[in-house]
């Protein structure tokens, strides 16, 4: 999974109307709080993707020293979204430890399945340093230095992607593509959680799998498409059109799109379908 803004799905959407105690107000709170913490993790893309878009990404084998106050603010942003996430997190756990305590509804599997994914989330957290973030807060301005020279304020890409700016002092932040991407398995990892313990419908995991299928095969599919329709076969034509418009139909009901451009894709195949007027 890649930190493309473009395919952020809200699966939180997924746990609407899921009841996992016998106290309303409760699983709406519940919800609550997975939607938050899932919007914060969309904050996490967010940020990533205007830093990226604002700093050129060097050539490989190079490491750029990038000036900038629009990528400076962008990375400040990035690292407070990153500890509201954690306090996000903190109030979650909070939660679900009083629905333990309030009713028997957590399984023992489900609470054992919990504590591995609040280990895996906790590992991911203890990576950032909450002294970076009170130095964002209430700066010092003071330099570091590099041998005889004084220095404030560098941001430094590597050619993996990874973002290292100076924000105070001898504090540095870390802008790493891979924390997005364990954040947002972790957040489908938080989701599934739910699905497999309360409800019977399909982890979003496997649904992904069913759209990764088709944006990978999208091309191949609208081949064979045309190739139904120039030889007026109506009925493989019909078979293969109602398949591909189920999945999409079955996805977006749950809560998972198809990119614009493979839906474009699929609904070119169908302008000139009244050319096909008998079957073969």
């Amino acid at each position: 999974m890649t930190c493309d803004i473009n395919e952020f799905d809200f699966f939180s959407s997924r746990l609407h109307f899921i009841e996992v105690t016998d106290n309303q107000l409760m699983n709406i709170e519940l919800w609550h709080h997975l939607s938050v913490f899932e919007n914060y993790v969309f904050g996490v893309f967010l940020q990533y993707n205007r830093i990226k878009a604002t700093l050129k990404f060097p050539e490989p084998n190079e490491i750029k020293k990038v000036p900038g106050p629009q990528a400076g603010l962008d990375i400040y942003y990035y690292t407070l979204t990153w500890d509201k996430l954690k306090k996000v997190y903190e109030k979650l756990k909070t939660f679900i430890n009083h629905i333990q305590q309030d009713s028997s509804s957590f399984t023992t599997q489900f609470i054992n399945d919990f504590r591995l994914w609040r280990k895996r989330v906790e590992h991911l957290f203890s990576e950032f340093d909450t002294e970076i973030r009170n130095e964002y807060e209430h700066p010092s301005l003071e330099s570091y230095s590099v041998g005889n020279i004084i220095m404030w304020g560098n941001i430094m890409i590597d050619p993996s992607g990874d973002i290292k700016s100076h924000v105070g002092k001898d504090l540095f932040t870390t802008i790493k593509l891979d924390h997005c991407n364990k954040v947002q398995n972790l957040r489908i990892a938080l989701i599934d959680l739910f699905i497999k313990h309360f409800t019977e419908r399909p982890l979003t995991q496997e649904l992904l799998k069913v759209r990764e299928y088709i944006q990978d095969n999208i091309d191949s599919i609208c081949k064979e498409l045309n190739d139904f329709k120039e030889n007026e076969n109506r009925k493989e034509f019909n078979g293969l059109l109602y398949q591909l418009t189920m999945s999409q139909v079955y996805l977006s009901k749950e809560g998972i799109q198809l990119p614009n451009e493979v839906v474009q894709k699929f609904h070119s195949v169908l302008v000139p379908i009244h050319l096909i007027d008998k079957q073969k």
